[in-house]
C-alpha cells in the first residue's frame, strides 16, 4: 500500500450553486476541531464541522483529558507561583535536553518560527481557557498534583500546570448526545492522576485520596470524555455549528492563486461527494497518521506497528496527504506522543502500560534480559528509550521488551484491567501473561540466553536494599516518586523481584498519536516550504507539527485546543488586506 495515495487534487471550483457554502469549515471532531468550532464568537457565521467517524471525540474521548498550561488561572487562585517567562524557560530547557544533535540543528533552523509558536501558546493558551470558562466549561477546582515531567529542569514547578476537566453530566446535551459514543460501562474516574492510586488498591489506604465523583448525574463523564462533551455543549448553545458525521475528507478545493476555498468530502457508504466552500478558511484537525501502517513505515525508520497505538481509528494521515498535495511543508514526521502499551491481560485489547511499569517489584528488560532505562521516567521518554534500544531499522519481530514482576506485584497492583483480586491464571491460559516458578524457566519462555535475566534481577534486588538505582536513577525525582507507591520505601519506585511465581508481559513502544505533521505559524496557518502562507488553510492538533513534547501531563490536548482557538480568531480578524500573509522573522 502506498503511504501517499494519488489524491484527485481539485482546482476547479463549482460555482453553479450545487456546493454547500459556509464561513468556516473544520475537518475533524477531536479536541482541536471542537475547540475551533466552539471558539467562533460571531453567531452569524455558519460553521460546519466534518467528522468521518460515527461520533465526535477522536483520541481525546479515550484520553485522560488533561491540559498542561503554565500560568493558568488555578495556579493564581491557589497561590502557586508561575509566569509566562517561567513557562518559556521550562519549555526551552526540556526541549534542549531531549534533542539529539541532528534534531537540535533542525530546531535551530526553525528557531524564529518555534519561538513565535511557543509565545503564541503561552499567551493565547490562558486566554483560550478563560474564554471557554466564560462559555461554561468547568475544570476541577483544585490543582492537579502532577508535577512537571522534568522537575529538575529550569523553570519547572512542583504542581498545578496540569488542569483536569470537571466531571460533566452529558445528559444536558439532549439531541446532541447522538454525536457521542454510546456508554460502554466504564467506571467514572474523576481525574487522570487517580489511576496511580487505582493501580495499587491493596498497597495502602490511599484510596481516600481519590477525587470524588459528583452524585445525581444521569450520565457523568470525566477526563477526555468530559472535554469532548463540554466543548460539544458550547457548540450546541451557539446554534451556528453544524456537525456532519460520517463525512470523510477527500481533497482540498484550491483557487488558481493557490489559496484554499474549501474541501471535497464524501459521506460514508455513498458514492456522491460534496463540495463545501468556506469563505474564511478551512481548519485541518483530523489527527495524525498513527493508524496508517504505510506512513509509519515510511516516516519512522524504525520498528513500529499501528496495533501498539492508543489513537483513534481515524488517525490515517489524510491532513498530511492533502496538505502536501497543495504544497504544504511538514516537520517531525518520525516522532510520536510515546506511551508504553501492552495487551490488557483481562481483555486482550491494547492499553497503556505507563503506570504498570512504574511500580515497585518489577523491571523492564529488552530481549537480552537487561534493563536499559528508568522504568518510572516520563512515558514519552520511556518510549524514546525503547526505540533507541531497538535501533533504527530493526525488524519489528526481533526487538522485544518485557515487564518482569513477581507474586508481590501481582497481589498488590492492578495491571491493565486485571485487579489483584482476579485470577491471573486466566490471562496465563490465554497467553497474555507468561509465568514460571523459576527465573531460569521464564528466561526460556521469553527467549533470553545465558542467565542474563537472573543476573539483572540479582543486581536489581541488591540495589533495592538501599533504594538507589545506580544504573538509571529510577525514582530519584519528584515525578517518578509521584507515580510510584508511597507505601514502599526507601524508594517508592523500587522493590525486589524475588517472590515466586514470576511473570512476564510484553511491553510495546506505543503511542497516543503522531507528533509530526504540517508546518504552521503562530496563527496556525499552514506554510509552504519557502515559508509562505497557504491562504485560508489552518491546522491544529496532531495534524500539525507539535510545539511541545514530554513537558507535563496534557501537552497534547492543550496546544491542540489553543491552535484551534487561534485559527478561528485569526479567521474572524481577516480583511481584504493581504499584508502579513507571509511569515517574517
Amino acid at each position: 500500500m502506498s503511504a501517499q495515495p494519488n489524491l484527485p487534487h481539485r482546482t476547479q471550483i463549482d460555482e453553479g450553486g450545487k456546493a454547500t457554502r459556509c464561513d468556516i469549515l473544520i475537518i475533524g471532531g477531536g479536541a482541536a476541531g471542537l475547540a475551533a468550532a466552539a471558539a467562533v464568537q460571531d453567531r452569524k457565521l455558519r460553521v460546519i464541522l466534518v467528522e468521518k467517524a460515527d461520533h465526535v471525540g477522536g483520541t481525546t474521548f479515550r484520553s485522560g483529558g488533561t491540559i498542561w498550561m503554565p500560568n493558568n488561572f488555578l495556579l493564581r487562585e491557589h497561590g502557586i507561583e508561575d509566569s509566562k517567562a517561567l513557562g518559556a524557560r521550562y519549555i526551552h530547557a526540556v526541549t534542549q535536553a531531549m534533542s539529539t544533535p541532528s534534531r537540535r540543528d533542525a530546531a535551530d533552523a526553525d528557531a524564529c518560527l518555534r519561538s513565535k509558536r511557543v509565545d503564541a501558546f503561552l499567551t493565547q493558551g490562558p486566554e483560550m481557557i478563560n474564554f471557554f470558562r466564560d462559555q461554561g466549561f468547568r475544570w476541577m477546582s483544585t490543582p492537579s498534583k502532577f508535577p512537571d515531567y522534568h522537575p529538575n529542569a529550569d523553570g519547572a514547578v512542583e504542581q498545578g500546570r496540569t488542569l483536569d476537566p470537571a466531571v460533566f453530566d452529558a445528559a444536558c446535551l439532549g439531541p446532541y448526545l447522538k454525536y457521542l459514543p454510546a456508554p460502554d460501562g466504564a467506571p467514572v474516574v474523576a481525574r487522570f492522576e487517580d489511576f496511580r492510586i487505582l493501580t495499587r488498591p491493596h498497597a495502602s489506604a490511599h484510596c481516600t485520596d481519590l477525587s470524588p465523583v459528583p452524585k445525581g448525574m444521569s450520565r457523568p463523564m470525566s477526563m477526555g470524555r468530559s472535554v469532548v462533551a463540554q466543548l460539544l455543549k458550547i457548540c450546541m448553545d451557539r446554534g451556528n455549528v453544524e456537525i456532519w458525521t460520517r463525512y470523510e475528507l477527500q481533497d482540498l478545493l484550491v483557487l488558481d492563486d493557490g489559496s484554499v476555498a474549501g474541501a471535497w468530502a464524501q459521506r460514508g457508504g455513498d458514492t456522491v461527494s460534496e463540495d463545501i466552500h468556506a469563505t474564511l478558511g478551512v481548519v485541518l484537525t483530523t489527527g495524525g497518521f498513527s493508524n496508517h501502517q504505510g506512513m509509519r513505515d515510511l516516516y519512522f525508520g524504525k520498528q513500529t506497528r499501528k496495533e501498539w497505538s492508543l489513537s483513534s481509528d481515524g488517525d490515517t494521515g489524510i491532513a498530511l496527504q492533502v496538505g502536501q498535495s497543495v504544497g504544504a511543508d511538514s516537520r517531525q514526521l518520525d516522532e510520536v506522543w510515546g506511551i508504553p502499551t501492552m495487551n490488557d491481560p483481562r481483555t486482550g485489547q491494547v492499553t497503556e502500560a505507563m503506570f504498570a511499569i512504574s511500580k515497585p517489584f518489577s523491571v523492564v528488560v529488552d530481549d537480552t534480559g537487561r534493563r536499559f532505562f528508568a522504568e518510572s521516567q516520563p512515558y514519552g521518554d520511556a518510549v524514546r528509550s525503547m526505540y533507541t534500544r531497538a535501533g533504527a531499522g530493526t525488524n519489528a519481530k526481533k526487538a522485544r521488551f518485557w515487564l518482569i514482576f513477581d507474586r508481590t506485584y501481582s497481589r498488590r497492583y492492578t495491571i491493565g484491567g486485571l485487579k489483584p483480586t482476579m485470577r491471573i491464571s486466566e490471562a496465563v491460559d490465554r497467553g497474555l501473561i507468561l509465568t514460571s516458578s523459576t527465573i531460569s524457566d521464564l528466561e526460556i519462555q521469553i527467549d533470553i540466553q545465558d542467565g542474563a535475566l537472573q543476573a539483572t534481577l540479582d543486581r536489581w534486588n541488591a540495589m533495592c536494599v538501599s533504594g538507589k538505582d545506580e544504573d538509571f536513577g529510577r525514582g530519584e525525582d519528584r515525578y517518578q516518586q509521584f507515580i510510584g507507591d508511597p507505601g514502599v520505601g526507601p524508594n517508592p519506585c523500587m522493590g525486589p523481584v524475588k517472590m515466586s511465581p514470576f511473570y512476564a508481559i510484553e511491553i510495546f513502544p506505543g503511542d497516543a498519536g503522531t507528533r509530526g505533521g504540517l508546518r504552521s505559524d503562530e496563527f496556525a496557518r499552514v506554510l509552504r516550504k519557502d515559508g509562505d502562507v497557504i491562504r485560508r488553510l489552518y491546522v491544529a492538533g496532531n495534524a500539525s507539527a507539535a510545539t511541545l513534547g514530554s513537558h507535563g501531563a496534557g501537552t497534547t490536548i492543550c496546544p491542540a485546543m489553543t491552535d484551534g482557538f487561534i485559527a478561528v480568531r485569526h479567521m474572524q480578524s481577516l480583511n481584504n488586506d493581504s499584508s502579513g500573509d507571509n511569515l517574517q522573522c
